[in-house]
C-alpha cells in the first residue's frame, strides 16, 4: 500500500515529496511486499497502508516517503503532484490512485 517512484535504472523507490527525483514520472502503489511477483498498481482502485483524508479529498505525495495525504506540501523545494481521490472513508484507506503528470516545485 505505499506509493512507489520508478526509477531510471528500472527499479523503485518510495516516492517522496520532497525532492523531484523522487516524485517525478511514473508513480505506483506497491500491491505487496515484491514488485516482481505481487506487481505494482499503475492507475484504479487501491487500498493503501494509512489513513490519507476524507472522502473527496484530493491527495498529494508528502514528504514521508511512501506516503499521501489531503494537505499539499508547503515547504520550499517540495513537488506538490495530485496522485487520487480518497473514495470512502478514510480509515479503510480506499483511494482512485490516478497520478497527475503535472507537478509543481515549491519556491
Amino acid at each position: 500500500g505505499a506509493i512507489y517512484h520508478y526509477k531510471s535504472d528500472g527499479t523503485w523507490e518510495l516516492a517522496n515529496a520532497g525532492a523531484v527525483a523522487t516524485s517525478d514520472g511514473l508513480l505506483a502503489v506497491a500491491l505487496g511486499a515484491a514488485s516482481d511477483t505481487n506487481g505494482m498498481l499503475l492507475r484504479g482502485m487501491v487500498t493503501i497502508d494509512h489513513d490519507p483524508g476524507a472522502i473527496g479529498d484530493v491527495l498529494y505525495l508528502t514528504a514521508t516517503a511512501g506516503d499521501c495525504n489531503a494537505t499539499a506540501p508547503s515547504d520550499s523545494g517540495d513537488i506538490v503532484r495530485i496522485i487520487g481521490y480518497q473514495v470512502s472513508h478514510a480509515s479503510q484507506g480506499n483511494i482512485w490512485f490516478n497520478p497527475d503528470n503535472a507537478f509543481v516545485e515549491v519556491a
